[in-house]
């Protein structure tokens, strides 16, 4: 790996884990009632090279990794399963025009006062060793509270070595209230790697782990190993690959470069064996490509040119009528699926 690779920030796992340790029954139960299935994050290793070789086969115009004459790329559909959150709750909104240090204060419940000096001094980041104080003398509602802001700013929205972005509160707040941060997640995600190749920033700033469990089941020798008969909060994707990751394939980056090159189609799994979904969006406003509303910004990604994920064995009709939405039927290797065009 060198130079003009994108750079992965390492999370501080092993603290997350002795703090999930400590939470209350109540604060685990809050916890896991927000996040849905991503706590098995903390017990994932990540494939480095993986992720970085992914990176160099990202296409900003068409927001799908192309692997010679093949596409794939992770849908809304896939991360809402993966992660339990439905999409049809209401969208979290940005930070934006929203002063750091009032909203970390108001989330953390401590003085504005304390809160700048720790921002001042730490270039306007949040750092784990303060959040380490506070979670070790807060109570348990504040416990539970500051558990979830370092998760969401290390594990699912990294900003830099052992600090997170204070904004993360913004987020955090909204998603306690109930709101969807599937949509933010693979934004982010996307966002991030059409900056690295698109500008150069090479700070990968979504979950790396979520990425890889994506991509793998969608890999035919480990995929097979991801099969689920039914999704569910005690048999999830994240959960399988946690107890599976052992056989999961380490290739070197150079190697995942060389099989990414000119793969073969039969590689590649194109359905997961763990999607299972009836209903997808794949337009918006009838051909428009679907927005994607992040963190730190907005994307557009087009998942009418991944069809072959949803199973989808025919091609869509392109006589759309003068309606709101269009659902249209589509044959699959097993059954028949309803595609909505918003």
């Amino acid at each position: 790996m060198g130079n003009s690779d994108i750079r992965l920030i390492l999370p501080p796992k092993k603290e997350l884990n002795a703090w999930w340790d400590k939470l209350d029954r109540a604060g685990r139960e809050f916890v896991e009632l927000t996040i849905g299935r991503l706590l098995p994050l903390l017990r994932i290793n990540i494939h480095g090279g993986l992720i970085q070789a992914l990176a160099h086969c990202w296409c900003p115009e068409t927001t799908t990794f192309i692997f010679g004459k093949h596409e794939l790329t992770p849908t809304l559909e896939e991360y809402s399963i993966a992660i339990g959150k439905p999409l049809e709750l209401e969208l979290i909104s940005p930070p934006i025009g929203i002063n750091p240090v009032s909203i970390l204060s108001d989330f953390l419940r401590i003085k504005e006062e304390k809160i700048r000096k720790i921002l001042k001094g730490h270039r306007n980041t949040c750092p784990f060793s303060f959040l380490d104080e506070c979670f070790q003398n807060g109570t348990s509602f504040q416990m539970r509270r500051i558990f979830l802001l370092a998760f969401f700013g290390f594990i699912l929205f990294p900003h830099c070595k052992n600090a997170i972005n204070p904004l993360i509160a913004k987020l955090v707040g909204q998603v306690c209230g109930g709101m969807n941060f599937v949509n933010a997640l693979l934004a982010e995600t996307f966002l991030s790697l059409s900056r690295f190749k698109e500008n150069g920033d090479k700070i990968f700033r979504a979950s790396p782990e979520l990425l890889q469990i994506w991509f793998l089941s969608h890999l035919k020798g480990f995929g097979g190993l991801m099969i689920i008969r039914e999704v569910s909060n005690s048999d999830h994707p994240i959960m399988r690959f946690e107890n599976k990751q052992k056989h999961a394939p380490d290739y070197h980056y150079s190697n995942w470069l060389v099989f990414f090159k000119n793969p073969k189609s039969k590689c590649f799994l194109w359905h997961a064996k763990w999607f299972q979904v009836r209903e997808a969006r794949l337009t918006c406003g009838r051909v428009g490509p679907i927005p994607l509303l992040g963190f730190t910004g907005a994307m557009e990604y087009y998942p009418t040119r991944v069809t072959r994920q949803y199973q989808v064995v025919q091609r869509a009709s392109q006589t759309l009528k003068q309606a709101d939405s269009i659902r249209v039927n589509f044959k699959t290797e097993t059954s028949t699926m309803r595609i909505t065009f918003l």
